[in-house]
């Protein structure tokens, strides 16, 4: 998966719109949308940003890597039982897999987002 395709789906999953994230980022929501498309590309500084922003390592943002974010401490054993799973399947049910845990996470965040909407 590319940049821009990658990073549409981050602004998917966090409901962000092109022009919060770019106003939040501090880059012309043009550059953004030129970066989704493949017309252009960010600089080393406008990636650490989207990186940080995005809370996902550069490597996953360039598709070097899968892992979204550097694993800076250790699994605890429920995530290292999660990775074995998902490692010990079949490529398509792998995808399974990822697109359930995406739904999971997309559901969690409508749910914080009602939860924040009622204070």
């Amino acid at each position: 998966m590319e940049f821009g395709m990658r990073l549409e789906r981050l602004l998917e999953e966090k409901e962000l719109t092109q022009r919060q994230a770019s106003k939040d980022l501090h880059i012309a929501a043009t550059t953004l949308n030129g970066y989704i498309k493949g017309n252009r590309e960010p600089d080393y500084g406008t990636l650490i940003r989207i990186a940080k922003y995005f809370n996902v390592s550069i490597d996953y943002l360039l598709g070097v890597s899968n892992v979204r974010r550097s694993i800076e401490e250790p699994l605890d054993v429920r995530e290292g039982d999660l990775v074995g799973i998902y490692r010990s399947l079949q490529p398509e049910k792998q995808d399974l897999l990822l697109e359930q845990a995406h739904l999971y996470h997309k559901y969690d965040l409508k749910q914080k987002e009602r939860k924040k909407r009622k204070e």
